[in-house]
């Protein structure tokens, strides 16, 4: 069996581990109501209900499974349901459910390179592992901290250590340039926090910029962001309006409507426990969770409640009413499909493809619903490849609209 960690205290709300507790956070997030920030106004609302509902099938044009392979005989261990990927020309893939923290390097047909770990507290370590950035042939290691770690590629040799800031917790970090980076931090106390920040080594000054969570939100997901080129979206869980940052300035990119399913402003008074049945586990309510990624123009969010599953269950985190959400702003056309993944794992992107990590649990489940229809063969194939059943499989989609 397979040893699992002790749980870091910095870090003991985000491996969401099980139903209950996905329940208990959703629930503490919903109560607080979010209204629209002032001063910015709104160019498009893009409606998610039922009519734009299509299998995972007929959301693609293109669809590859890529075996991670690990070498035969290894300790390396990938399966872990928290996990950090980055895609370029190779796959960098960090599990975070196991002590070591080891960082492994892919080629983009899944064959093992290399792997490096300084998992460690001394000055050129890395004592925790909360995102990875690959920005040429150096990578970055956010601690979550409030530092991020570099080292060179491929050797791995130690470079610097950058101070982000005095923040109680740094979920996510993203690149802007050598001297700049954009990220997100835990809000504190119970009031709404502005929780994005521009930071700038050289001039020592940091930016906040004027987008604010809601209060608790940083249990669940206090701010995400993803980059398009030399520009950033902003999302967090349960805003219903997706923020564009470019230049030093902050506009709204898109709002979202989720019709007759939007939360309805008399319930926010109910109590957390009478709240937590009549809006989550009743399934009568859509929202955004906060997940959010973009790839040639694609946006893809994750959501909440589109759709009642007949089959619900509130002890089985895989029966909650996830969707992927796939939309192009520039036309408004969307297409949503049901999520084979939960809120636990994110979504990555690369020239027109989306990627997500599949445990050996996500790609047997598929198979059990066909979840990918005319596609289940060449996940078939992709298993036969497997070096170890438990190994993860990389999901590589293109959405046609």
């Amino acid at each position: 069996m397979k040893e699992l960690p002790k749980q870091d205290p910095i870090n003991k709300f985000r491996n969401i581990n099980g139903p209950l507790t996905i329940i208990f956070f959703l629930a503490w997030l919903l109560i607080q109501c979010q209204p629209k920030e002032k001063n910015i106004v709104s160019t498009s609302s893009i409606l998610l209900d039922e009519t734009s509902l299509f299998n995972f099938e007929d959301c693609v044009s293109d669809v590859e499974f890529i075996p991670l392979l690990a070498p035969k005989d290894s300790l390396i261990n990938l399966s872990c349901r928290v996990h950090e990927l980055v895609v370029n020309d190779k796959f960098y893939y960090a599990s975070r459910c196991h002590n070591d923290l080891s960082i492994h390097c892919f080629d983009l047909a899944g064959n093992h390179l290399r792997s490096w770990n300084r998992k460690g507290d001394g000055p050129e370590e890395y004592p925790s592992l909360h995102g990875l950035m690959v920005e040429n042939n150096d990578l970055y290691i956010n601690t979550g901290r409030g530092t991020i770690v570099k080292y060179g590629l491929p050797a791995f040799e130690f470079k610097e250590q950058i101070q982000l800031g005095d923040f109680d917790f740094v979920p996510t970090v993203s690149f802007i340039s050598p001297n700049r980076f954009l990220i997100s931090s835990e809000p504190s106390g119970n009031e709404r926090n502005k929780i994005f920040h521009e930071i700038q080594l050289d001039s020592k000054n940091s930016k906040t910029l004027p987008v604010s969570s809601l209060p608790y939100s940083g249990e669940l997901n206090p701010g995400l962001l993803a980059q398009m080129e030399d520009r950033h979206l902003l999302s967090f869980g349960l805003s219903d309006t997706i923020y564009h940052y470019h230049e030093d300035s902050t506009t709204i990119y898109t709002t979202l409507d989720f019709g007759d399913k939007s939360i309805d402003q008399v319930d926010f008074e109910l109590e957390g426990g009478a709240f937590m049945e009549k809006v989550l586990l009743s399934q009568n309510y859509a929202f955004n969770t906060g997940h959010i990624s973009i790839s040639d123009g694609t946006l893809k969010l994750l959501a909440y409640g589109i759709q009642k599953n007949p089959d619900f269950n509130r002890d089985d985190l895989s029966t909650f009413p996830f969707y992927d959400v796939f939309i192009h702003p520039d036309t408004g056309m969307k297409k949503i499909a049901k999520a084979l993944m939960d809120v636990r794992n994110k979504s990555y992107s690369r020239d027109g493809y989306f990627y997500q990590v599949m445990q050996q649990e996500d790609w047997q489940r598929a198979l059990d619903k066909s979840y990918f229809g005319k596609h289940e063969n060449k996940l078939l194939q992709s298993i036969q490849r497997l070096t170890d059943e438990e190994d993860p499989i990389i999901l590589k989609y293109k959405i046609a609209f």
